[in-house]
């Protein structure tokens, strides 16, 4: 038994008829309310539909593709993406995801699989804002402010992008625990990480790098080998020992010693 489905509003952004008419027709079958744009079109008019996604084929825009994708998902951080495009290479679909899409599908595909994408996108932003709602989250030096998918030390902001924050505050929601590699990209991603996938890896030390040049301080993102990371504020700088703890570790010695000495 199918399970009901919430309304979407969903923006494609596609000039390929058969997969539109076939994927409009599943979102009318949902109750899902959809906008067709056969090119591209200003971000500010994505805001104004208040769409919680937008599915778009680089290639309509051609080589302009993949700074539209950067515009997109830089400005607005509240909007789910995917990209659904025909013959995109393993290199086009991380570059991709690196700049900030959520998700990835190629050309030929099932209009179901694609419902379940977007669905899935859209939970991951819903978590954003609800975690958004409950104010910052402060960290050793690092404010998380998830009101502006950035995060800060000092009032200076981390630059992060929109991936590397959804990983920082996905660690900092778990601090203390563990997380293996697996989860962290099922919840960050949005589905299961492919044999020998390693964005975890290659997102952890842009983010580690990044923590570490606002924060030298602190050591934040701790490594379990062959496992995952861990999230904990813990200070890298050696405590000092004190006067007074020197004087009494020298007065021990010295009463070893006397102890010890033959009679």
């Amino acid at each position: 038994m199918s399970q009901a489905r919430e309304s979407l509003r969903v923006a494609v952004i596609d000039n390929e008829s058969g997969f539109i008419k076939v994927l409009t027709n599943r979102m009318d079958s949902a109750g899902w309310r959809h906008r067709v744009m056969a090119s591209a079109v200003p971000p500010e008019e994505l805001v104004a539909m208040k769409v919680n996604a937008v599915v778009v084929d680089l290639g309509v825009m051609g080589d302009e593709g993949w700074t539209y994708l950067e515009r997109i998902t830089g400005l607005l951080p509240d909007l789910g993406v995917l990209v659904c495009a025909s013959g995109a290479t393993v290199s086009q679909r991380v570059r991709g995801l690196r700049i900030g899409a959520d998700d990835w599908i190629n050309k030929p595909c099932h209009p179901e699989e694609v419902l379940a994408r977007i669905e899935s996108v859209a939970r991951r932003r819903r978590r954003l804002r609800s975690s958004a709602d409950s104010g910052p989250v402060i960290v050793g030096e690092i404010e998380i402010r998830s009101d502006q998918y950035q995060a800060f030390v000092a009032g200076q902001s981390l630059d992060l992008t929109r991936r590397e924050f959804e990983l920082l505050q996905l660690l900092a929601e778990s601090e203390g625990n563990v997380l293996e590699r697996e989860t962290i990209y099922q919840r960050v991603w949005g589905y299961a990480m492919a044999h020998g996938d390693r964005s975890v890896d290659v997102f952890i030390r842009k983010l580690r790098h990044k923590l570490e040049k606002r924060s030298p301080n602190f050591s934040y993102i701790h490594t379990h080998f062959g496992v995952g990371y861990r999230f904990a504020a813990e200070t890298s700088i050696p405590v000092e020992t004190s006067a007074a703890e020197e004087g009494s570790d020298r007065a021990a010695s010295q009463s070893t010693h006397v102890l010890s000495a033959p009679v």
